[in-house]
């Protein structure tokens, strides 16, 4: 795979030409990519940069053009919340990835898999390193911060949701509180276990649906900004109106990601929030889906346009088999099509997607194109 940088003058252009902003080496912060109805969270301090969940597997443009923006090109650590697919949809291709990962991090309590096949240990094990497993009165070094752990608490069986990990970020600059998904039961749990909740900025738990964030929670932890992780659209109810008037009512500034094109970034200094809604509109290729000949797993596109396009680093995903295959480098002439053909394929194919029966044969699928940034460029039914 292709390192990730390569995207950074046609970034430029996507973000009106504005410059990219790394962080001051003081600073804390955090970007909330907006990755739709999922998390995926990269918070600094100092020279330190982490990643907290990576969204869905198809999200993956997003996230790396967050990370381009940021300047970041490589991570102290990804933490994985709970086992989720919206937030950990995003760890084969970043395991798979040139991107320097210093530790993997997850729950250590969990529902529904083993430990030798959760995401993150299959993700860590990849890179030739062991998962580290956190719970409550655990503690990471980040730089000259503290990362402490405060739930989960007690092992949940109803939702993993109930198994989030819960971060509180302590910085010189002030305090941020990463809740995962976390719901009311555990929140009440954290709570009761006298855990200091105050914060300065506040990750609100499970894309602010109108089980998380009760009155007391918001009262424990008093942030001066709340960040929301979702989008309407993919779930519905959310963000909750009921969440959004217990911040505002402690006068928190209030911010959601799918209002912002890129994500939502909040700098901290000598503990007030700076909340910026950093734009990215998506570029109009005239590059598509022509057909799916689901019979030999082909997929041919083309290139209406008046422009060649290079689709280095655009990806298709297979909904139904949920698989990824990321474009080498590669130009579509204008009129011009190209064929991705699989392990399955029996007729001639201009690129090989090394998979098989990447197209399912008897159920509904859907194959999408995405653009390098993350946005998707055109969609197809494979007939069924």
């Amino acid at each position: 795979m292709k390192r990730f940088w390569i995207a950074a003058a046609l970034t430029l252009c996507l973000l009106g030409g504005a410059a990219f902003k790394g962080a001051a080496a003081e600073d804390a912060w955090m970007l909330a990519v907006n990755v739709g109805k999922g998390d995926a969270i990269l918070v600094g301090v100092e020279d330190t940069v982490f990643l907290v969940d990576t969204g869905y597997p198809y999200v993956r443009g997003k996230i790396l053009t967050a990370m381009q923006y940021m300047g970041i090109s490589r991570l102290t650590g990804v933490f994985i919340t709970h086992t989720d697919k919206d937030h950990v949809g995003g760890l084969e291709w970043l395991s798979a990835s040139e991107i320097p990962v210093d530790a993997w991090y997850a729950s250590a309590k969990y529902m529904e898999t083993s430990e030798k096949k959760h995401p993150l240990a299959v993700a860590a094990r990849s890179r030739g390193t062991e998962p580290q497993w956190l719970e409550a009165g655990d503690s990471v070094p980040i730089g000259t911060a503290a990362l402490s752990v405060l739930a989960p608490i007690e092992m949940a069986t109803d939702k993993d949701d109930n198994n989030s990990l819960v971060l509180m970020l302590d910085t010189s600059e002030g305090r941020i509180l990463l809740t995962g998904d976390i719901e009311i039961p555990a929140e009440e749990i954290l709570i009761d276990s006298g855990a200091d909740l105050k914060c300065d900025v506040l990750k609100v738990a499970n894309h602010a649906d109108n089980d998380t964030t009760s009155e007391e929670f918001v009262q424990a932890a008093r942030p001066k900004a709340a960040v929301i992780s979702t989008s309407s659209e993919e779930k519905p109810g959310t963000p909750s109106g009921k969440v959004i008037r217990r911040l505002q009512k402690i006068q928190a500034a209030v911010a959601c990601t799918q209002d912002a094109g890129l994500g939502v970034l909040v700098r901290l200094s000598k503990g007030e929030p700076t909340v910026e809604m950093l734009d990215m509109k998506p570029k109009e290729w005239h590059v598509q889906i022509e057909t799916i000949e689901r019979e030999d797993d082909r997929i041919v596109l083309s290139n209406k346009g008046t422009e060649a396009v290079n689709l280095s680093e655009w990806y298709l995903y297979s909904g139904r088999g949920d698989e990824m295959y990321v474009f080498p480098e590669v130009v579509i002439e204008p009129g011009a099509t190209l064929t991705i053909g699989t392990l399955s394929t029996k007729g001639q194919a201009d690129l090989v997607w090394q998979d098989k029966k990447v197209i399912h044969q008897k159920k509904d699928d859907m194959l999408f194109l995405y653009d390098v940034y993350g946005f998707c460029v055109s969609r197809m039914n494979n007939g069924l």
